[in-house]
């Protein structure tokens, strides 16, 4: 990405402010791990990065639109020496102009000050936008609450408006470079899924797959967005399945629930494989009911749509496929067998900020996994998808990860 990408970003984020108003993003901090580490590697708040492209802590972009003049502010960490001798380089101002575009850069120590003159041009700063998402009422105190905080104490007269809903507007239609970078990531799984086919036997351990993949991104510097599901045998029952102890057996089938990283966009690829190379004839029915099931819900991922009526379309299909099998007699035993969603939107997160009534917007990136989760037989199987939804259709970004029975089996077995 170039610095004219973030530039636009921010040119549509102030078109959606209201006028008088003040954004103010923070790229976060480390949280400490230990008495004496803190967690590494560094994860920047994504609408932080979408803004200014900057992947570093301790950072507060200010977007200001007052009397429908703006001004954009950047405030970076003060250099310390001493610091760099034993940890990292900080960024110097001039980076930070030539990666985000933005002119004015100033140390942190400014920022209070800065803000405070601005509150009162001419009187006329009635809102202050901050990001604020889903959060627990027992969960700790992040920058932007304890931001609110303190603007309320002293600016009691100030609105506190969420960014949320116009970061959710601009972040669900991706760019040409914002699908790019996805597209990437999503090779990136496939090239570690490649490798992994090759080393599945009768024996290994979920962890041994997991460090496989984990592996294989690393050689290629990009690494997992989240927690790899590596789910063999009934393990696979379990959606987020997270242990990778067990010792896979013949006969097994083996789920992996994948993604990659790419400057921070992100693949989610889920492959349900053999771990002998051959599909017995029961997993094979079961698979292709899966794989038909996917069919029937990118079928449905179209503009104007939303997730739930996709969801509704592969348990229609379900029910009518799993009687076919005499697994169900009802419609309502569906439930017992498939009981998540078919899909959510992705890019610069994992679940990525969902519209409102989860509706599907035109350039939006979506996964497709429908699964069935048979308990009794020890067997799970997810299908997914990574999509681009157009106009004229969808564009499937995983199309070359090979998935029907024959493919998998020939590939295992050549």
């Amino acid at each position: 990405m170039n610095k004219e990408f973030y530039i636009k970003n921010r040119l549509n984020f102030v078109n959606e402010m209201k006028d008088n108003s003040i954004a103010v993003f923070f790229s976060g901090t480390y949280l400490r791990d230990t008495c004496d580490q803190y967690i590494y590697p560094f994860s920047v708040d994504r609408n932080f990065y979408y803004l200014t492209g900057i992947d570093r802590e301790d950072m507060i972009l200010v977007i200001s639109k007052l009397d429908n003049k703006v001004s954009e502010s950047l405030y970076i960490p003060t250099i310390d020496e001493l610091y760099e001798k034993w940890n990292a380089l900080f960024m110097r101002d001039y980076e930070a102009k030539d990666k985000s575009g933005i002119t004015n850069v100033q140390y942190l120590e400014y920022f209070e000050k800065d803000l405070a003159k601005k509150m009162f041009y001419d009187m006329t700063v009635e809102n202050v936008y901050i990001f604020s998402h889903y959060t627990d009422l027992e969960e700790f105190e992040n920058l932007n609450r304890r931001f609110a905080k303190k603007i309320r104490t002293q600016f009691p007269t100030i609105n506190i408006l969420n960014s949320l809903s116009i970061m959710t507007k601009l972040r669900n239609v991706k760019t040409e470079e914002e699908i790019l970078e996805i597209k990437k990531a999503v090779d990136l799984t496939n090239d570690a899924l490649n490798f992994i086919m090759k080393t599945l036997k009768p024996g290994i351990f979920e962890y041994e797959i997991k460090s496989h993949y984990n592996h294989q991104l690393t050689m290629k510097n990009s690494r997992s967005r989240f927690r790899s599901v590596i789910a063999a045998g009934s393990n696979a029952c379990i959606l987020h399945y997270n242990e990778a102890n067990y010792q896979t057996k013949n006969g097994d089938m083996v789920l992996m629930d994948l993604g990659a990283m790419n400057n921070w966009y992100v693949s989610d690829i889920t492959r349900t494989y053999p771990i002998n190379g051959k599909f017995t004839n029961r997993q094979k029915e079961l698979y292709n009911i899966v794989l038909e099931a996917q069919m029937v819900a990118m079928d449905e991922v179209k503009i104007g749509s939303t997730e739930d009526i996709v969801n509704e379309a592969v348990k229609k299909f379900y029910s009518k496929a799993l009687k076919s099998i005499k697994l169900i007699k009802d419609d309502s035993e569906v439930n017992k067998y498939y009981f998540h969603g078919s899909g959510h939107s992705i890019g610069l997160d994992l679940h990525d900020l969902r519209m409102p009534r989860k509706e599907i917007v035109e350039n939006s990136v979506y996964t497709v996994e429908p699964g069935l989760y048979i308990a009794e037989e020890g067997l799970g199987i997810r299908i997914e998808e990574n999509v681009v939804v157009t106009k004229n259709g969808l564009i499937n970004l995983s199309e070359n990860i090979i998935k029907t029975v024959n493919d998998i089996e020939n590939y295992m077995n050549q």
